[in-house]
C-alpha cells in the first residue's frame, strides 16, 4: 500500500472515530430527557390506587421498566420479564400497561403488536412526564376456578412406589414434609425468565411418584404447566428424564420433561365436573436436580 492510500486510510479511520464519539455524545446528551422524575412515579401511583379494581394487573412495558415496580400500590400484581407482552394474563379481567416509550430501544411497536389482540383500551391513556399509563379490558380473560398451588393446604400429598403402596407427607402449615426429607411446597420460581407461583415438587428417585391428590370445583378449561426450576433446567450430564403425570377422575395425561430443557411445557386438560379427583404427580430415575414448578389451572369462560 503507497503512501498516499496509507494517508486516506488513516483519514477514513479519524473520520470514523469522529462519528462514533459525536454520536456518543448526543446520546449521552439525550438520554436524561428519558428519565422518570420522583413527582411523575407518585402521580402514577396515585391513579393506580384511585381507580384500581379486584382483580387488576400492572404489565411493564418495556418489560424491563423495573424501577417502576416499587411505586405500583402494594396488593397489585406487576408483570414484567422477558416475553410478557404476549403473555395472555387470562386471571386478569383488567390491564395496567404502565410504559416509558421515550426508553432507548423500547420496542414499543412490538410491544403493541404482540399486546393489542383481544384488548381493548378503556379512555384515554394518562401521561406523567415519560410514563404513560393505559388501561385496558382482558379480552383473553378466562376466571379461575381453581389453582392447585392454592387447594395445597387442603390436598393429601404423598410418596407412591409402581405397587400401589402410600407414604404419607405431613402438613407443616407451609407445606407436605414427606419421609424422605423433601417438602411439596407453594413457592415463587422462575423458568425461562418467567416466575410463576406454583407447586414445587421433587422426584423421589426411581419409579417412585410424589404426588399431590385433590378435590376441584367445576371448571371449563384445565391446564397442566411444568418446567425445571431454571437453574436447574440446562442439567444434562447426570441427570434423567422426569415424567409429570395429570390425571381427573382416573384419566391420566403424562408430559415428559426431556433433560437439558430449560423451557415451561404445556398440556390442556378435559374440562373439571363438580368435585372432580385430581392428581398431580412427579417421577425421575435420578433425582438428582429433577426439580420441577408445577401449575394446575382450572378456569372458567367470561360471563
Amino acid at each position: 500500500m503507497n503512501g498516499a492510500a496509507l494517508k486516506n486510510l488513516s483519514r477514513a479511520e479519524g473520520l470514523l472515530l469522529l462519528a462514533v464519539a459525536l454520536a456518543a455524545l448526543v446520546f449521552q446528551l439525550w438520554l436524561p430527557s428519558t428519565h422518570v422524575a420522583e413527582a411523575d412515579y407518585q402521580a402514577m401511583a396515585q391513579v393506580l390506587a384511585a381507580e384500581r379494581q379486584p382483580g387488576d394487573v400492572v404489565l411493564l412495558a418495556p418489560w424491563w421498566t423495573e424501577r417502576a415496580r416499587i411505586y405500583v400500590p402494594e396488593g397489585l400484581m406487576v408483570v414484567g420479564y422477558q416475553g410478557s407482552d404476549a403473555d395472555p394474563l387470562e386471571k386478569y379481567p383488567r390491564i395496567w400497561v404502565l410504559s416509558q416509550p421515550h426508553q432507548p430501544r423500547s420496542g414499543i411497536g412490538a410491544f403493541e403488536a404482540a399486546f393489542n389482540p383481544s384488548r381493548t383500551a378503556v379512555g384515554p391513556a394518562r401521561t406523567f412526564g415519560n410514563l404513560t399509563l393505559q388501561l385496558f379490558t382482558n379480552g383473553r380473560h378466562h376466571p379461575l376456578a381453581i389453582d392447585a398451588a392454592d387447594a395445597l393446604a387442603t390436598a393429601q400429598v404423598y410418596l407412591e412406589t409402581p405397587d400401589g403402596n402410600r407414604q404419607p407427607c405431613q402438613w407443616t402449615g407451609t407445606g407436605h414434609r414427606c419421609p424422605n426429607g423433601k417438602v411439596v411446597a407453594k413457592e415463587w420460581h422462575e423458568v425461562h425468565f418467567a416466575p410463576y407461583q406454583c407447586l414445587k415438587l421433587e422426584a423421589p428417585g426411581g419409579a417412585t411418584r410424589v404426588v399431590v391428590d385433590f378435590t376441584a370445583p367445576a371448571a371449563d378449561f384445565s391446564a397442566l404447566e411444568a418446567g425445571y426450576i431454571w437453574e436447574y433446567g440446562a442439567y444434562k450430564d447426570g441427570v434423567t428424564p422426569s415424567s409429570v403425570w395429570f390425571e381427573v377422575n382416573g384419566q391420566a395425561q403424562v408430559m415428559e420433561l426431556p433433560t437439558g430443557s430449560e423451557v415451561m411445557h404445556r398440556l390442556t386438560g378435559p374440562a373439571l365436573p363438580e368435585g372432580a379427583h385430581v392428581r398431580l404427580a412427579l417421577a425421575s430415575q435420578n433425582p438428582n436436580a429433577r426439580i420441577v414448578c408445577v401449575v394446575m389451572t382450572g378456569t372458567r369462560n367470561a360471563r
